[in-house]
């Protein structure tokens, strides 16, 4: 269950370069890749891997509470606030996946 969340670090950076040609070949005048990169704030695949790095965080937090729980060395209300907490986080980290596939879907069929 964790590598599954921790396989989407890599592939946020992929996405963000990819956004990154996206912008670069952009069909409105006047945008380039540079003008992008300028604007404050962060690019998506930034944000997309502290996201996800945030959900493997939540994650491994959740699995040594069960871990400490299990060894009796955390509380029962500790460890079952963790283990809902990262299932929280699990669920989430499922429907961003499916919105970036379903998103991803729909540029694929767009008609150039």
């Amino acid at each position: 269950m964790l590598n599954a969340i921790s396989a989407l670090a890599p592939v946020a950076g992929q996405i963000g370069q990819g956004l990154q040609s996206l912008a670069a070949s952009a069909v409105r005048p006047g945008f380039t890749a540079e003008a992008a990169t300028q604007a404050p704030g962060a690019d998506f695949g930034s944000v997309f891997a502290s996201v996800s790095q945030g959900f493997v965080d939540n994650l491994a937090q959740g699995e040594a509470a069960a871990v400490a729980g299990v060894q009796g060395k955390a509380a029962v209300q500790d460890v079952v606030q963790a283990v809902m907490s990262a299932e929280q986080s699990l669920q989430l980290a499922m429907a961003m996946r499916d919105k970036v596939v379903s998103a991803y879907q729909e540029f694929i069929h767009m008609a150039i």
